[in-house]
C-alpha cells in the first residue's frame, strides 16, 4: 500500500479518531479553537455576576456598585461576543478542512487494500456505504467536541456561581442529566431504526437514480416501466416512512419525559430562592443572578442535549472509520516481490479453485491451465462458468483459496500487486467513463505518459478510435462528459473505442485482458479490431506477453492461438479453432450454432 500514510490515531480510541482528522488537517486553527471558545465560554457563563452587583447596588443607592456590575457585564460580554464571531468563519473553514481530508482518506483507504472483497461483500459494502454518507457529521464532529466543551466550561462556571447564592441550587445543572439520558436513549432507538432501515434506503435510492438518469430513460420508455419504478420506489419509500415515524414517535416520548423531569426541578429551585429572598436569606441581586444563570444552565442542557445526539452519531461514524482503518491494517500483507521484465514460459494456474467470500459454492475448481508467453488466449463459457473470476485472479484482485498461479514458474502472490499491474493492462465491459479531455480519458492508461501527446496519439490510433477523436470540436483537449460545462457527451461505440486505446497505452504488458470490451460494437467492427488487437499481440511477443480474450462471439475467438471452454468453473474443452471443432465438442456445438444464426440473417 502506497500513498497517504497511516493515520497516527488508527490504534486509538473513538475520541481520537474523532479529534486526529482535525489536528492532521489544521492543527493551528484546532487549538485556536478550544482556547477561544475556554475563554469565550467562561466569560458568557459568569457575566450575570453583574446583574448581582448593579441589582443590590441599585437597591443600596451604592453608585460605585453599580458602576462595577455595568463594567463586569460589559467586558465579559464583549469578550464572549467577539471570540465567538471570531471563531464561527475560523471553525467552518476548520470543518470544510476536515470534511476534505476526510474525503480523502476514505478514498485512500477503500482503494488501499488490494483485493476487492470489501467492495464485493454486501456486509462490507453496507459498511462503506454508511461511512461515505455520513462522512459529512464526522467532519463537524470538532465542532460537537467544541460544543461539549462549551457546555462543560459553561456548567462549571454556574454551578460555582450558584453555589454563592445557595448551594443547593448547584444541582439544577446536575438535574439536566435527565434529559440527556432520555436523549440518548431516544438516538439509541433512531440509530437502530436507521440500520434497519438501510438496505431499503439504498434500494429507494438505487430506483430513484434509475429513474432520473439520462442513460436509462431510453429502456424505461420503452417498456413502460416508468409507471412501475415508480410504485416500488413509493412501496419502498412508505414502508421506511412507516418505520421511521414509528421510532420518532419512540424517541419524542423519552424527550418529552427528559425534559418534564427538568421544568419540575427547574420550578423548585426558583421558588426555594423567592422565598429564601422573602425571608431576607438572599439579596435580590442574588435571586436575579441565579434566576439568570438557571436559565442559562437551562440552555446549557438543550445544547447538551443536541450536542450528545450530533456527537452520538459522529460517533457511530467514527467506529466505522475506525473499523476500516483496522481492516486495511489487518488485511493480508501485500508481497513485495518484482514483476519479471518478461516472460519466458508464460503463465500457469495448477489446482487453481476460488469461493467469494460469504458463498458457500466454489466459482472455480481445480483449474490447471498453460498461457503460453507470447500467445493470444480466448476464454469462453456461458454466464457464471467462471470467466470474470479467472480474470479478478489473474489480474490480482483476490489470490486463489487453493492451487496457485506461477508467473514464469514464481507464484503470483508474492508478487507485489501494483508491481505485477503496472505490468498489465485491461479492457473491460464495464469500463471507465471519467469526465476528462479526450487526452486524459486515453492517457489515464499510462499515467507516467498521461501528458505524451505522441504515446496518447498512438493509442488512439491503434485502438481505432481516430476517427473519434478527429470528430471532437478540439481533439485530445475535448472535454468529455455532462458533468462539464460545454462537456462533449459521445456514444456507448465511442466511449468503448476510446477504453480500447486506453488499454493499448503500456509499452511491453506482460497481461493483456480483454473482457468482453466491445459490447458496444458491431460484430464486424468487433473482429476487425481484435483481429489489431491480434496483430499487436504477435508484434510484442519479444516480451511474451500474453493476451486474454473473452467474448461470446466466436468469430472472433477463432483467431486466437488457444481457446479454453470453461463450464461451470472447469476447464471443459481446450486446443486451437481447428482441433476444438474436430472433437465435436461444447465448443463446434456452440460455435455452429452461432454461426448458423448470423447465416439466416436476411
Amino acid at each position: 500500500m502506497s500513498g497517504t500514510p497511516a493515520a497516527p490515531w488508527r490504534r486509538g480510541n473513538v475520541v481520537r479518531i474523532l479529534v486526529g482528522p482535525a489536528w492532521h488537517a489544521a492543527p493551528g486553527m484546532l487549538v485556536w479553537a478550544f482556547a477561544a471558545t475556554t475563554v469565550a465560554s467562561f466569560a458568557s457563563a459568569t457575566f450575570p455576576l453583574g446583574f448581582h452587583f448593579m441589582v443590590d447596588g441599585a437597591l443600596a443607592h451604592d453608585e460605585a456598585r453599580v458602576v462595577v456590575g455595568a463594567c463586569v457585564v460589559a467586558v465579559l460580554f464583549t469578550i464572549a461576543w467577539t471570540l465567538s464571531t471570531m471563531s464561527a468563519g475560523r471553525n467552518s473553514v476548520l470543518t470544510d478542512r476536515v470534511s476534505a481530508f476526510l474525503v480523502q482518506r476514505i478514498a485512500y483507504l477503500v482503494n488501499a487494500v488490494p483485493g476487492l472483497e470489501h467492495l464485493e461483500r454486501p456486509d462490507l459494502l453496507s459498511e462503506i456505504d454508511q461511512l461515505r454518507e455520513g462522512r459529512r457529521t464526522l467532519a463537524g464532529a470538532v465542532r460537537q467536541l467544541l460544543g461539549g466543551w462549551q457546555v462543560v466550561i459553561r456548567s462549571g462556571a454556574i454551578i460555582v456561581l450558584l453555589a454563592t447564592v445557595y448551594p443547593p441550587v448547584m444541582v439544577v445543572p446536575l438535574i439536566g442529566l435527565v434529559p440527556m439520558l432520555a436523549d440518548r436513549r431516544a438516538s439509541r432507538i433512531q440509530q437502530a431504526s436507521g440500520d434497519e432501515l438501510a438496505a431499503d434506503r439504498r434500494l429507494a435510492d438505487q430506483l430513484f437514480t434509475l429513474a432520473t438518469t439520462a442513460d436509462t430513460a431510453k429502456e424505461l420508455r420503452t417498456y413502460g416501466l416508468t409507471g412501475t419504478l415508480a410504485a416500488r420506489h413509493a412501496a419502498i419509500a412508505e414502508r421506511v416512512r412507516a418505520r421511521s415515524v414509528r421510532s420518532a414517535l419512540r424517541s419524542a416520548v423519552w424527550e418529552g419525559l427528559g425534559w418534564i423531569c427538568y421544568s419540575a426541578g427547574f420550578v423548585v429551585v426558583i421558588l426555594v430562592l423567592v422565598l429564601r429572598a422573602v425571608h431576607g436569606h438572599t439579596s435580590p441581586g442574588q435571586v436575579v443572578m441565579a434566576v439568570s444563570l438557571m436559565r442559562r444552565a437551562q440552555v446549557q442542557v438543550s445544547s447538551a442535549s443536541d450536542t450528545a445526539g450530533s456527537l452520538a452519531t459522529a460517533v457511530r461514524t467514527a467506529r466505522r472509520l475506525l473499523w476500516l482503518e483496522r481492516y486495511v491494517a489487518g488485511s493480508r500483507p501485500e508481497a513485495a516481490g518484482a514483476a519479471p521484465e518478461r516472460l519466458g514460459t508464460g503463465i500457469r494456474l495448477e489446482s487453481v479453485s476460488f469461493t467469494y467470500p460469504g458463498r458457500d459454492e466454489p466459482v472455480l475448481h481445480g483449474v490447471d491451465l498453460d498461457l503460453p508467453a507470447g500467445s493470444t488466449v480466448a476464454v469462453v463459457g456461458e454466464n457464471g462458468a467462471g470467466k470474470t473470476t479467472l480474470v479478478k485472479l489473474l489480474t490480482r484482485m483476490y489470490v486463489p483459496d487453493e492451487g496457485r498461479i506461477l508467473i514464469d514458474g514464481t507464484d503470483l502472490s508474492t508478487v507485489s500487486a501494483d508491481r505485477w499491474r503496472e505490468r498489465t493492462t485491461a479492457v473491460f465491459q464495464d469500463f471507465l467513463r471519467p469526465s476528462l479531455t479526450a487526452g486524459e480519458v486515453v492517457g489515464i492508461g499510462d499515467l507516467p505518459r498521461i501528458g505524451d501527446e505522441e504515446a496518447v496519439g498512438a493509442a488512439v490510433s491503434r485502438g481505432g478510435a481516430t476517427r473519434v477523436v478527429e470528430r471532437l470540436p478540439d481533439g485530445l483537449s475535448t472535454p468529455l462528459g455532462r458533468w462539464f460545462t460545454g462537456g462533449h457527451e459521445l456514444s456507448g461505440g465511442q466511449w468503448q473505442r476510446l477504453a480500447l486505446a486506453r488499454g493499448l497505452m503500456r509499452p511491453d504488458p506482460l497481461l493483456t485482458v480483454l473482457d468482453e470490451p466491445t459490447a458496444s460494437l458491431d460484430a464486424m467492427a468487433e473482429a476487425r479490431l481484435f483481429s489489431r488487437f491480434a496483430q499487436l499481440s504477435r508484434a510484442g511477443r519479444e516480451s511474451g506477453g500474453v493476451t486474454l480474450l473473452i467474448s461470446h462471439r466466436f468469430s472472433t475467438v477463432r483467431m486466437a492461438d488457444l481457446i479454453v471452454v470453461l463450464d461451470q468453473g472447469r476447464v471443459a474443452e481446450m486446443g486451437d479453432h481447428e482441433t476444438l471443432l474436430r472433437a465435436g465438442g461444447a465448443y463446434a456445438q456452440l460455435f455452429t450454432l452461432q454461426a448458423r444464426a448470423y447465416l439466416d440473417r436476411p
